[in-house]
C-alpha cells in the first residue's frame, strides 16, 4: 500500500497539476496585492482631499461668521475690491521690466 502512495504522489501528471494550481495561486496572489496597493493609494489621496476640504471648509465658515464684522467687510473690501478711504494714498507696486534690469545691470 505505501508503496501505491508514493508511485502516485511521484506520477508525472501529479506534478505537473501540483505545478500549475501553485502558479494560479502564486499568480492571484500578485494581482491581489497589486490591487491593495492602488486601493492604499487611492485612499490616501483621498484622506488629503478631505483634509485640504476640512481646511477650506473652515475658511468659508470663518467668513460666513465675520460677514457682518466691520473690520472684516473692510479687510474683504481693502483687499478684493482695491477700496481705500478717503485721504489715503493707494501705492502699486510697478513689476521691472526687462529693460529695466538690463539698465540696473550696466550702472
Amino acid at each position: 500500500m505505501p508503496r501505491q502512495r508514493k508511485d502516485f504522489l511521484l506520477n508525472p501528471m501529479v506534478i505537473i497539476i501540483v505545478a500549475v494550481i501553485i502558479i494560479v495561486a502564486v499568480f492571484n496572489f500578485y494581482q491581489n496585492i497589486e490591487k491593495i496597493n492602488k486601493l492604499e493609494t487611492k485612499v490616501e489621496k483621498l484622506k488629503s482631499e478631505i483634509s485640504s476640504a476640512k481646511q477650506h471648509r473652515e475658511m468659508l465658515k470663518y467668513r460666513i461668521e465675520n460677514s457682518d464684522n466691520y473690520k472684516y467687510i473692510e479687510e474683504v473690501a481693502r483687499e478684493k475690491l482695491g477700496l481705500v478711504k478717503p485721504g489715503e494714498k493707494v501705492l502699486i507696486p510697478v513689476p521691472e521690466t526687462e529693460s529695466d534690469q538690463k539698465n540696473n545691470s550696466n550702472n
